[in-house]
């Protein structure tokens, strides 16, 4: 005997976001970005002396790439250009996105943008982020 199903209203606000996103790519070629998404997608991972900001930037030149600190967020800015060659007509199909992207994270807790550092391999903006000194917690003494 099979079990009735229930209703879920989150499944249907996300087909409902599915179909707003393929209706609006399909009226506006150049613009395919979900709706709902942040661009660039990323992980982010916390240790005792910092935190490590992962951004997946696949197809993007180094060179555009722009990384700030200030304060609590982080902000990451680039551009994805078209490939060259490629006129608009000859697509059959374009998913990727292209254009300027502009990406800020707060974070919660102040940051030293003096010992921030980056790299950028295979695609992946790596960001290593240090804890301000102010805020870097110390071991107090108990006296007696």
């Amino acid at each position: 005997m099979a079990s009735p199903s229930t209703w879920d209203p989150w499944r249907e606000m996300h087909r409902l976001q599915r179909e707003m996103e393929r209706m609006f790519a399909d009226a506006s070629p150049m613009r395919r970005w979900p709706l709902g998404a942040e661009f660039p997608p990323i992980n982010v991972t916390r240790t005792e002396t910092g935190i490590t900001l992962e951004a997946l930037c696949p197809g993007v030149d180094r060179a555009t790439l722009d990384v700030s600190v200030v304060g609590d967020a982080v902000t990451i800015r680039g551009e994805r250009k078209p490939d060259p060659g490629v006129n608009d007509g000859q697509y059959h199909r374009r998913e990727r996105v292209l254009g300027a992207f502009n990406r800020a994270i707060a974070l919660g807790e102040r940051l030293d943008g003096e010992r921030t550092a980056a790299t950028y391999t295979s695609g992946i903006l790596r960001v290593q982020l240090a804890w301000h000194p102010d805020t870097t917690p110390r071991k107090v003494p108990i006296q007696a």
